[in-house]
């Protein structure tokens, strides 16, 4: 039986662009509809800040789908860090099960990758708290 790893992922509304959360590194964070409590992408922040990945022209085709299907031209913003249990490790890979273990999950509208298929790893139990506006908190990869 593959060990159990959990994950909280505290997420944080960015409502004012001077929010030091923007410049935050290794997190995930989430594109919400400004005025719905609407999920509508889920991405992660690697090697980039959460303002970096949000402007730039790899953005340019999700914020016309997000004009083109919503009428909105901006969205909320949330920022999540990935808090392990002691003697973990953070890494890219685990970011990465995180996002798209959420993403399979939840299929946001605006993302295409980890929809239908994704990598995964066995026992991974993420939870998601703070200012998480959704009921549903909990999801877990395949035992």
């Amino acid at each position: 039986m593959p060990s159990i790893l959990r994950v909280e992922v505290p997420w944080v509304e960015l409502p004012s662009h001077r929010d030091p959360y923007w410049q935050a590194e290794f997190c995930l964070y989430a594109y919400l509809h400004p005025e719905r409590n609407w999920l509508l992408y889920i991405g992660k922040a690697d090697y980039q800040t959460v303002r970096q990945r949000m402007h730039g022209d790899h953005k340019a085709d999700l914020f016309d789908f997000f004009w083109d299907n919503y009428g909105i031209d901006e969205v909320r913003v949330l920022q999540g860090a990935l808090v392990l249990e002691d003697g973990r490790r953070r890494s890219s890979e685990l970011l990465g099960l995180v996002e798209s273990l959420l993403i399979m999950r939840l299929q946001p509208p605006g993302n295409i990758a980890n929809t239908r298929s994704r990598a995964y790893r066995p026992g991974l139990r993420v939870r998601c708290t703070g200012d998480w506006p959704f009921k549903r908190a909990g999801f877990h990869d395949w035992d």
